[in-house]
């Protein structure tokens, strides 16, 4: 049986994902990704992990995902403020501080962004990244989905770069991670999406009217919506067997139960994650502000990395 670590993030439940650049140690490459990631403060503070948050803007007001509002202030606002924020990339100018940071340390860049089919990190990554010529090297590459689908890969990539892999070792780790990695998530409502554009209001209204839970995947850069499963309780039945199949021959196992404010299904549902699949590593972590913004409250996903060598 694999081996079993269950950490709660210091951020427990509800509380935003870390923003932050980590300690600086003796490392030959440094990761940098986007909020989006969802990763554990732990994870990125013992593997230097700096983290660029995206942006939501509220009012014309722009907040950096985790660092100007948290969780907890991001869900209280939405159930009251009657205009809906939205959600922006970061500016090149913050890729190209990191970068720059990274390479005045004397280390490489692996710079790992969600999918351009989904957001603009990619392009504006790119665009920071081409002020700059090695040595040190920065490079950018995308992974195939957002949350710790995303973030999974990223901590792969930092746990080789901690042992002192070179450039080219971690792109691979990193590369072959997302491979390996996707996210099964069930909707409170699919009004959010519907708001932000991203499936059409009449989808929306006949979903919502319907006694179903809808639940959408995402993996190698594609967002799919699969069949609506009866109660809630059924659609979490249905999370936890699909990652069980993308899990039956994986010598590694990562799962990450996240949720949109919702703390205590959550953990109910890492319990039994624990219990029937001991995964090697195990985490809870809340939605960022930014992604909260997309799908609403109620969400509860996971996010899995499955690796088979």
């Amino acid at each position: 049986m694999r081996r079993t670590t269950y950490p709660r993030p210091r951020c427990s439940g509800g509380d935003s994902c870390l923003t932050a650049t980590g300690r600086d140690q003796d490392r030959r490459v440094r990761l940098i990704t986007d909020s989006s990631a969802c990763l554990p403060p732990h994870e990125i503070e013992s593997h230097g992990i700096v983290i660029v948050p995206a942006v939501l803007v509220w009012n014309g007001e722009e907040l950096r995902d985790g660092v100007d509002i948290t969780n907890e202030a991001f869900w209280k606002r939405l159930a009251t403020d009657p205009n809906l924020p939205t959600t922006s990339a970061t500016s090149p100018t913050a890729y190209a501080a990191e970068f720059a940071k990274a390479r005045d340390a004397g280390q490489d860049v692996l710079c790992a962004t969600i999918p351009r089919r989904i957001s603009a990190m990619t392009e504006v990554a790119e665009m920071a990244a081409r002020q700059f010529a090695g040595p040190p090297y920065v490079r950018v590459i995308q992974t195939g989905a957002a949350t710790m689908a995303h973030g999974f890969p990223v901590l792969m990539g930092a746990r080789a770069a901690s042992a002192g892999a070179d450039l080219d070792t971690v792109e691979r780790t990193v590369r072959e991670a997302a491979d390996d990695s996707g996210v099964v998530a069930l909707l409170g409502s699919l009004e959010y999406l519907a708001r932000g554009g991203r499936v059409p209001w009449v989808v929306a209204r006949v979903a919502d009217a319907l006694p179903s839970t809808p639940i959408f995947g995402m993996r190698h850069g594609r967002i799919r919506f699969r069949a609506s499963v009866g109660s809630r309780a059924r659609a979490l039945r249905a999370l936890t067997k699909h990652v069980e199949r993308a899990a039956r021959d994986a010598s590694y196992l990562g799962v990450a139960v996240h949720h949109a404010a919702a703390v205590d299904e959550a953990h109910e549902l890492a319990e039994q994650v624990r219990r029937e699949m001991a995964p090697d590593d195990l985490y809870v972590t809340g939605f960022t502000p930014v992604m909260g913004a997309h799908v609403g409250p109620d969400l509860v996903g996971l996010a899995y990395c499955a690796r088979s060598n």
